[in-house]
């Protein structure tokens, strides 16, 4: 038995919390390219632009701002039945906003700007259930629709599923299906970045769906719970680790993606300097 068999035997009974775990470092890994990504299209901004170069980041990613606010408004739209009704949706604009807490007051930023790209407004009933509801499922939403955009984009580029990982017979890694065009290359990294730059629910998302978190929460807790009691979590982990699996290498693709996008802003970065 080689060296090589003995290492993946000794791994085995660690691979599921392994593959688990791997979520977690991939996505605080890909947090950090994003955010050295971004300082760097902002130093590119500011040399080319002066102040105003700061806003390069939000207009190239426009097209992933629309789809989060389009993700707001397509649940509220599906809420309509219950009484939500959408009064104002401003898909992309970049504008000066006044940060404020819970309460209504005016938060002190540091000096840091505060800008507003898009904004979804809607009116729904006051003191029901569904209302809360409604109100965390808007606020999660762009977490849904950009990685349904992020899948589909995939596909374009490479012809494979997001959860199909693309090795041949002989194990080898293949970008694209056999006989698929490769300029889709062109233009799908793109939309990918800036898809996946604008998924994550922002901080006032967050705020409106904190009591459907925390009763989705709780009742995954109990589920959870009641697993274990029964002696069935053992297939609720095998499940876990094959989801797990699929959402480590989307995020090895962004991650790759990132890191490409950061060699190009590199090298106009310096371009620029000089």
């Amino acid at each position: 038995m080689d060296t090589q068999t003995q290492i993946i035997e000794q791994i085995a009974p660690y691979q599921p919390w392994l593959t688990l775990c791997g979520v977690l470092v991939l996505f605080l890994l890909l947090r950090a390219t994003r955010r050295a990504l971004r300082r760097r299209v902002d130093e590119i901004g500011y040399w080319l632009l002066g102040e105003r170069g700061r806003l390069i980041w939000f207009w190239i990613n426009a097209p992933g701002v629309m789809l989060h606010e389009l993700s707001h408004a397509a649940v509220v739209l599906l809420f309509t039945p219950f009484g939500f009704r959408i009064t104002s949706i401003t898909l992309f604009r970049v504008q000066s906003t006044t940060a404020r807490d819970r309460y209504g007051r005016v938060v002190r930023s540091g000096g840091r700007q505060s800008l507003q790209l898009g904004e979804v407004q809607y009116v729904r009933p006051q003191g029901k259930l569904i209302s809360y509801v409604g109100d965390g499922l808007s606020g999660i939403a762009p977490l849904f629709g950009g990685t349904a955009m992020f899948a589909f984009l995939y596909w374009i580029a490479t012809g494979y599923n997001l959860w199909d990982i693309p090795l041949d017979a002989h194990q080898n890694w293949q970008l694209l299906r056999p006989d698929w065009p490769w300029w889709t290359l062109i233009f799908a990294p793109y939309l990918i970045l800036t898809v996946t730059s604008e998924l994550w629910p922002s901080r006032q998302d967050w705020t409106g769906a904190r009591w459907f978190m925390v009763g989705l929460c709780t009742c995954l807790l109990l589920a959870l719970g009641l697993l274990w009691y029964t002696n069935h979590l053992a297939r609720v982990l095998s499940l876990s680790t094959f989801m797990a699996s699929r959402i480590d290498f989307a995020l090895v693709v962004l991650v790759v993606l990132d890191l490409l996008f950061l060699i190009i802003a590199e090298l106009t970065a310096r371009g620029v300097r000089h």
